[in-house]
């Protein structure tokens, strides 16, 4: 499947800050092929800070950046706002009349997660992320909707379209290091050349460790 898509829910971390300095690095690998890793900064009482890689074959990958809000609600409840912006390079391929899908894409976005950490059992930390925002996409058409030729010129689309990514997680282990579990969605809706799908996947499943500092 990672040589089918150009683009896959995200496994960026929701770190659920709780206070000034609280700092998460996490890391791990996802079911379409990627590795990724995230950090993530209470930078204020109020105000955190939050950078994502993810890494595929063939050179793909996908940055993002975010700022945002959080609040610890009390009993160690934390909801967090996060604006971003995220850039990405894509490359899908079709085997029935071979041909490539490939460019650039970036992402602007808001994210809300909301959940629990350091639960009696097993230090546990759980909760969900919803990110919603516009993806524009410029992808080059080398044979992969439309034959034409091996040499060009080829079509370039380029693209807006509604993006959705619902996230849920799981974190279990020592009171810094800890094991997760993520499982993310994802659904889009194009607004332009809408007979044109952009290949992504539907689901992603990741695994990975978590250290709070």
């Amino acid at each position: 499947m990672s040589h089918c898509i150009v683009y896959h829910p995200m496994m960026s971390d929701i770190p659920l800050i709780s206070e000034k300095h609280d700092t998460r690095l996490d890391a791990g690998i996802s079911s379409v092929a990627s590795a990724n890793a995230t950090i993530s900064y209470g930078l204020t009482d109020i105000i955190a800070i939050q950078g994502f890689g993810s890494l595929r074959p063939d050179n793909e990958y996908y940055v993002q950046v975010a700022a945002g809000l959080y609040k610890n609600i009390g009993n160690n409840k934390i909801f967090e706002l996060y604006s971003g912006l995220g850039y990405g390079y894509g490359d899908a391929y079709k085997d029935a009349n071979p041909g490539n899908l490939y460019g650039n894409y970036q992402i602007y976005f808001l994210q809300f997660n909301y959940g629990k950490i350091d639960s009696k059992f097993a230090n546990m930390d759980y909760g969900f992320g919803l990110k919603a925002g516009l993806l524009h996409s410029s992808m080059i058409d080398h044979n992969y909707y439309n034959r034409t030729s091996e040499t060009g010129p080829f079509v370039t689309y380029h693209d807006n379209s509604l993006l959705v990514e619902p996230n849920l997680f799981l974190r279990l282990g020592g009171e810094k290091l800890k094991f997760n579990i993520k499982l993310g969605s994802c659904w889009l809706q194009k607004f332009t050349h809408t007979d044109k799908r952009l290949p992504y996947s539907f689901i992603n499943l990741g695994l990975g460790l978590n250290y709070r500092f």
